[in-house]
């Protein structure tokens, strides 16, 4: 069955928190949903838990790329998104953050909202969480920079009427990192 929903998610070194973050997200998906990693040149235990974890869940995928310092953030997200086989993607789901039950919720927000609007091309922004139907976001794709690539898109996307932002509660937590150097 072709996946409906694609959880991208872009790794860097997150091996420390990468098998906890990815068990709170697959934990609560059913066949509907994949998961792609893209792992964006790891050089620590990352690709030996994404193999692990690959054998254990059927619908998480993980493509390994090399590391490419002119390759920022939004520019790996773009690839994430590429790699999507779903119709929909979610995005902003971290390596770094332990998720509760409750992104199959705001997936059924987004198209109560599409229902009332009777439009689906927008994306819908969760404050942590993010969906957008893949070709809005191939269409309209990330900038290749880092930290400020979300908000360029939301930017670019509200002036075309295609973003709306929502309040709700916080259902993630940032597990904490242990090394300073990550931590900045």
């Amino acid at each position: 069955m072709k996946p409906i929903y694609s959880i991208c998610i872009c790794n860097y070194n997150m091996g420390d928190t990468l098998e906890v973050s990815l068990k709170s997200v697959l934990d609560q998906l059913d066949e509907k949903y994949e998961v792609v990693v893209l792992d964006d040149g790891s050089r620590d235990s990352s690709l030996e838990i994404l193999e692990k974890l690959s054998r254990v869940y059927k619908n998480l995928r993980y493509i390994p790329l090399l590391r490419d310092y002119r390759r920022r953030l939004g520019e790996t997200r773009n690839l994430s998104i590429e790699a999507a086989r779903g119709k929909y993607v979610i995005l902003h789901i971290d390596a770094d953050d332990k998720w509760e039950p409750f992104i199959d919720s705001f997936v059924r927000l987004f198209h109560d909202l599409s229902k009332r609007l009777e439009y689906e091309d927008f994306i819908l922004s969760g404050g942590q969480i993010h969906m957008a139907p893949k070709d809005l976001l191939l269409k309209n794709k990330y900038p290749n920079v880092y930290y400020t690539e979300d908000r360029i898109l939301w930017k670019k996307l509200a002036a075309k009427g295609a973003f709306i932002a929502i309040r709700h509660k916080l259902f993630r937590e940032r597990i904490p990192i242990k090394t300073r150097k990550k931590k900045l």
